[in-house]
């Protein structure tokens, strides 16, 4: 399966999977693939190279469209271009300054025309790993797979791990409560006290950081600057609120499925298959329309 593919970014430890203690299977993690929650549920900890660790791997895939609407909010959350020398700060997404300076110069913009601009910025520079295609997480430049694990679906989350402790024998840890519901970014500490204690030293969410980002433009006043990571956290709520409330134009939906032509053709596959197969039993006949079409013509 040729690819289209720019180079990795480098907000992601592209050929490493994450792999469980007992070293039973290992994780490729891809964002915003239900990331953190496989991680959880799978306990997988230890990041190894793919050439490192030969045990089974797991992955899972999503529908190209949710997962880059998925991605706004959380580049937008994260994204900066000034050098972050604090360790608490290491998961920020360090974005070339003229991707940065538009995404602040757009922020201001009716939800819609942003996400057009938010899109065409991805054409421009796949910058972060949360809207890279995911066929990168899986394969070189050539289109040849660099790892081969067993597929399966965000869409049947439940069912996968059902399928994976079957399959592999290990045991998914059960489901803890979780503050963040639907994905919403934490306004307080986990406890009263541990909140009081945040609030009283500056801690945590209360944490005071320099750039507020894109968006303290669109929700804190209309420039960039200092803001508490709680009010940034509040922002992130709002927009990903205001996003998912917005009628966004077809040809924005067309765009997407263009641009992650490989993904859309992965993803039919393993729809049609229903997962927990390897990747390589699916590979070769993810072609994509294009690559259809033109052995239609050579035909």
């Amino acid at each position: 399966m040729p690819i289209s593919r720019a180079p990795l970014t480098t907000t992601h430890p592209h050929g490493h999977v994450l792999v469980r203690a007992d070293r039973k299977l290992g994780l490729l993690r891809i964002s915003k693939n239900a990331s953190t929650e496989s991680k959880v549920r799978l306990d997988c900890r230890d990041w190894i190279a793919f050439d490192q660790f030969d045990g089974p791997s797991v992955a899972f895939l999503r529908d190209p469209y949710g997962r880059f609407l998925s991605s706004i909010p959380e580049t937008m959350l994260r994204v900066t271009h000034f050098q972050i020398e604090d360790p608490s700060r290491k998961d920020r997404v360090t974005a070339p300054e003229d991707v940065y300076r538009e995404l602040c110069a757009i922020a201001h913009l009716p939800i819609e025309q942003f996400a057009e601009g938010f899109f065409e910025l991805v054409r421009y520079s796949f910058f972060d790993a949360h809207h890279e295609p995911q066929v990168s997480f899986l394969a070189d430049r050539h289109g040849a797979l660099r790892i081969d694990p067993y597929l399966y679906r965000t869409s049947a989350f439940d069912q996968a791990l059902d399928q994976i402790e079957a399959r592999f024998g290990v045991k998914a840890v059960p489901v803890a409560q979780q503050s963040n519901k639907g994905g919403a970014k934490p306004l307080a500490g986990r406890s009263k006290p541990i909140d009081m204690a945040r609030k009283l030293t500056g801690t945590g969410v209360y944490k005071r950081v320099e750039h507020g980002g894109p968006l303290m433009v669109r929700h804190g006043g209309g420039i960039d600057g200092p803001a508490t990571i709680r009010e940034i956290n509040a922002w992130c709520n709002q927009f990903t609120a205001d996003l998912k409330r917005a009628a966004l134009p077809a040809s924005l939906r067309a765009g997407i499925e263009e641009l992650y032509a490989d993904d859309m053709a992965l993803w039919q596959r393993i729809q049609t298959v229903g997962g927990d197969v390897p990747a390589s039993t699916i590979w070769n006949a993810a072609d994509t329309p294009a690559q259809a079409a033109a052995q239609g013509a050579a035909a």
